[in-house]
């Protein structure tokens, strides 16, 4: 059986004209990897040779259970639903026609960690682009709880087997050994991140760190997210690399099956194209708003801790749709589910990777200064000015078919009491554009979020 998946890697580059400094050796560790790292310490050379290239430093203070009330926690998923959108209607250019996934989970979380060592304007113009406040970091380590909670194995019994539902957050920075860290800085990390930080001598071999990196972030996402770090992105003058990856796979809740015939889906340009297609009938969750044009239903996946939401737009309402998708539309369909009728829902299979270099849109929604010269990073290291983002890069990859994200099984019934009447049946097919977001029930938190604009593109 192939493994079912979604992941996403998400990673920063801060780079800065060489200085001498000195590391703070009471930090160090040893060669050994902590929980999240999801590679070796070492690093081959061209011959097979392993050479140690990362040092463990990270601070003595352990990973401490967030407190933050409902209400506070509520407010910033909220902003991850806009941010999310906000990102996708900043990438038009790089995502014109395709198919796209983007975390702002991931997003956040790696940046989060940067912010937390921007200081003066630097620092508030991330927090007005990113949707952060006051209460980001405790957010962000609730959240990450909350979901790594709902990890699930297989279980076998003689009516019924059910496959693993299995999430995995890994954060990992790798700074020059020429800085000298701020001590409130790595205790933040430590506390609401657990993150792995590794010393890094990016400029003795800028390649061989580059592969480093990479073959982390790869074993971390199970081979799906490889190659994050493009080649020439570390040079010699690169001195920090952040990383947050994220690992998903679930089954579905209920009986998904392939559909007898091929699906038409009809793109924006009014051609159409022969997709593999699924069907699948229950009381799902499901809200038309006819005014506003567009229908959206849920799907649980196993035990119904994670769902799939696919807003399907009117004909002729899509670009509308997305010029306006925000957290008060994700909200009002919440708001608006039933499960008065059973859905008899036909919907395509799909596969497909996205990579985005995440600068220019950050721009766009007018986060600058970390990326510019005067940046101020001071809150990270002693260096006044020394620091500023040089690039942001963002892969995804996504695959749904009838046995769950992307490979998975599970069977299940739905039940519900009172007296048995004679249930009302909606059809939909989703057979033309449409957008999809996985969210966490509890919390409603969206790991991810894209759009499918041609389920045979890859």
């Amino acid at each position: 059986m192939k493994k079912s998946c979604l992941m996403i890697a998400l990673s920063l580059l801060l780079a800065a004209s060489p200085f001498t400094a000195c590391s703070d050796d009471d930090n160090g560790g040893d060669n050994n990897g902590g929980d999240n790292n999801g590679g070796d310490n070492n690093g081959g050379d061209n011959n097979g040779n392993k050479t140690e290239i990362a040092k463990l430093i990270r601070s003595a203070d352990q990973r401490e259970q967030s407190k933050l009330d409902d209400d506070h926690l509520a407010s910033f998923v909220n902003g991850q639903y806009d941010l999310n959108f906000e990102l996708l209607r900043a990438a038009k250019k790089e995502i014109e026609g395709k198919n796209a996934m983007i975390s702002t989970f991931s997003i956040q979380t790696a940046l989060a960690m940067v912010w937390a060592g921007a200081n003066g304007d630097t620092a508030n113009e991330m927090m007005q682009t990113l949707h952060f406040d006051d209460h980001t970091h405790e957010a962000l380590n609730k959240l990450d709880a909350t979901i790594m909670a709902k990890n699930k194995e297989a279980f076998d019994r003689d009516y019924e087997h059910k496959d693993p539902v299995e999430i995995k957050t890994s954060n990992n920075l790798y700074f020059s050994p020429v800085y000298t860290w701020q001590q409130d800085w790595l205790r933040t990390l430590s506390v609401n991140y657990d993150a792995g930080i590794w010393e890094m001598d990016f400029a003795a071999d800028p390649e061989k760190a580059r592969k480093y990196i990479n073959d982390v972030v790869s074993e971390d996402t199970h081979n799906r997210i490889n190659d994050l770090l493009p080649k020439n992105s570390i040079s010699n003058v690169t001195r920090s690399v952040i990383t947050n990856a994220i690992y998903f796979k679930a089954p579905w809740e209920d009986n998904v099956y392939v559909s007898d015939t091929q699906l038409n889906f009809k793109k924006l340009d009014d051609s159409s194209v022969s997709v593999k297609g699924l069907r699948t009938s229950e009381h799902y969750a499901y809200m038309a708003d006819e005014e506003a044009g567009y229908q959206a239903v849920s799907l649980p996946l196993r035990d119904g801790d994670f769902n799939v939401m696919f807003v399907l737009p009117d004909e002729g309402k899509f670009d509308a749709l997305m010029d306006d998708m925000n957290e008060q539309i994700i909200n009002h369909i919440f708001d608006s589910y039933t499960h008065e009728a059973i859905i008899n829902l036909n919907f395509p299979a799909y596969t497909f990777d996205t990579e985005i270099s995440l600068k220019a849109s950050l721009n766009r929604l007018g986060m600058n200064l970390p990326f510019a010269d005067d940046a101020d990073f001071s809150k990270m290291t002693e260096e006044p000015n020394a620091l500023r983002i040089s690039e942001v890069y963002h892969k995804t990859f996504i695959g749904l078919d009838e046995k769950g994200v992307e490979a998975a099984a599970a069977t299940a019934v739905s039940m519900s009491d009172g007296a048995v009447m004679e249930p009302k049946i909606i059809k939909m097919s989703i057979d033309r554009p449409f957008f999809f977001v996985i969210y966490e029930s509890e919390t409603k938190t969206p790991l991810f979020v894209g759009r499918v604009m041609d389920p045979s593109q890859k």
